[in-house]
């Protein structure tokens, strides 16, 4: 996993044209991991709530006048 420091280098390397393979060697880093940080731009990709678990009880019970 990349640290902050690392992610600023491999967004600037990129603006100024490095490639990734380039990028990776010289980080340490796996290249799928430096395609990943600049397709995201830095920014953590965000997780999907899980969908709401539906029931299929009536909201309400009893009898209706």
């Amino acid at each position: 996993m990349a640290s902050a420091h690392q992610i600023d280098i491999i967004l600037r390397w990129h603006n100024a044209g490095y490639d990734i393979a380039t990028t990776a060697r010289l980080l340490k880093l796996d290249p799928r991991e430096v395609k990943d940080i600049i397709d995201t731009g830095g920014k953590p990709t965000p997780v999907k709530p899980a969908p709401p678990e539906f029931s299929d009880r009536p909201l309400w019970e009893g009898e209706r006048p």
